[in-house]
């Protein structure tokens, strides 16, 4: 029985947060056929208590080997990312930016404003909603931008440069998109 957890192996402590998500992406696309059981396992993982065995089998096969698990809230983090993965990894298209990804299903700017300025706590919900929009526009977008949103989302009052950077781009992209529609 094949698992999404079955290959490509992160052994490197410089991976960041989107490239190992694109690894678990192409661990199921390799195989093609995972336990249908781990997909729907991760669509209804609750990031604060993720404790069925799809998420623990990506856990030892992606993210310890690389150390993505140092932080107090990393398992939080990384829950959240694997449920979105769970919910959109059909859509998921390598440089199909999340901003423009945004625009095309239609996020309205006040969602994406909340979005933006979500601490970690504050990014379940709004990734719930905007989730179900990509999922309805069938808009495509490269899970590693919603990863690096994720990843450094703001536990605390402070914002870190790194998820100022990720949060500008984010909104470049969505407002560049709206502009060349209306144009």
């Amino acid at each position: 029985m094949t698992d999404l957890g079955n290959d490509l192996e992160t052994s490197n402590s410089d991976v960041y947060p989107d490239q190992i998500t694109r690894n678990i992406i192409e661990s199921h696309r390799k195989y093609r056929s995972p336990n249908t059981g781990d997909l729907a396992e991760l669509r209804r993982l609750d990031p604060l208590n993720p404790g069925g065995g799809a998420f623990w089998r990506l856990v030892v096969r992606h993210l310890e080997p690389g150390g993505q698990l140092r932080f107090p809230d990393s398992e939080q983090r990384w829950a959240l990312i694997l449920r979105l993965v769970g919910h959109l990894l059909e859509l998921h298209k390598e440089n199909a930016r999340l901003g423009f990804a945004l625009a095309e299903a239609k996020v309205s700017e006040m969602r994406l404003s909340r979005l933006l300025r979500a601490d970690l706590d504050g990014l379940d919900s709004l990734l719930r909603t905007v989730t179900h929009q990509l999922e309805s526009a069938y808009a495509r977008v490269d899970l590693g931008d919603v990863a690096s949103l994720v990843t450094t989302a703001p536990s605390g009052t402070s914002i870190s440069p790194a998820a100022q950077r990720i949060r500008r781009r984010v909104a470049r992209h969505y407002y560049r998109a709206i502009r060349t529609s209306e144009s």
